[in-house]
């Protein structure tokens, strides 16, 4: 029996190497001066960063600060370019076969930052969603969050579309996609949000998690629903087992995320 023949576009969006970079925004008009009666050692907000290497002056009282002055109320998110903070990055298995896609995340250096954020479906060039009859090209065919079945507070992030299978007769019946992704820390499950509840202004993502350790594990899994069934089968296996046609149609898939930091 012949293969079947389908073209598959898998994009991990994890940072985007174009994008403004940094972990601060500070008021650059605020000069870094010395005053003559203490010298080089002058710390007018008392934050422990003598002023000459204070990059945020006036750090409210008591609250801790980075090693250049600036303390969390002072910082705003940054956009990270992939990889990130040294870490390890490991791929393994496919997004649309059993078991579904891991992203394991090791020796991530945290220095001295305050927050780590991982935004789910973030970069705005790149539609993330499944289509099984081309490219993605209708908004039906992008992840939307379904807050039915996810379970935030452990982790879990479901997300649903529709889309239509090409078969080899001409017609393309209409499918319902679903998108399952799990965050956890080894066993421990890494708590998700909405965008609205964290600290960082994404640039398309609605949901993620704040890691805040060095080291993290994502499992993504997609799927499709036989309409007659009503079972659901890893979107890949589904469309071999279709009577689709030998060449055309196809397979487009888009799923990432992005590192934010402060």
């Amino acid at each position: 029996m012949s293969a079947k023949i389908h073209a598959v576009l898998f994009v991990t969006l994890v940072g985007c190497a174009k994008a403004n970079t940094g972990t601060m925004e500070v008021d650059a008009s605020v000069p870094n001066t010395a005053d003559a009666s203490c010298g080089e050692l002058c710390d007018q907000d008392a934050d422990g960063v003598v002023d000459l290497s204070d990059k945020c002056p006036n750090t409210p009282v008591g609250q801790p600060v980075n090693k250049v002055g600036c303390s969390d109320s002072q910082l705003t998110p940054m956009l990270v370019p992939f990889p990130p903070f040294n870490l390890m990055w490991t791929p393994t298995g496919n997004l649309g076969r059993p078991g579904g896609l891991t992203w394991t995340y090791v020796n991530i250096e945290r220095v001295d930052l305050f927050h780590i954020d991982w935004i789910v479906c973030d970069d705005p060039a790149t539609p993330c969603g499944l289509s099984l009859d081309g490219p993605i090209d209708t908004v039906a065919e992008n992840w939307q969050f379904d807050a039915a079945t996810s379970d935030l507070g452990n982790g879990k992030l479901v997300f649903t579309n529709t889309t239509h299978i090409l078969l080899a007769d001409t017609t393309s019946p209409q499918l319902s996609g679903r998108l399952t992704v799990t965050i956890v820390d080894g066993t421990t499950p890494i708590p998700c949000a909405g965008v609205a509840t964290m600290h960082v202004t994404p640039r398309l993502g609605s949901f993620g998690a704040e890691i805040k350790g060095t080291r993290f594990t994502v499992v993504a899994l997609a799927e499709v629903q036989d309409p007659m069934t009503l079972a659901w089968s890893p979107y890949l296996d589904y469309y071999d087992a279709a009577a689709t046609p030998m060449a055309g149609g196809g397979v487009t898939t888009s799923f990432g995320a992005s590192f934010y930091a402060k």
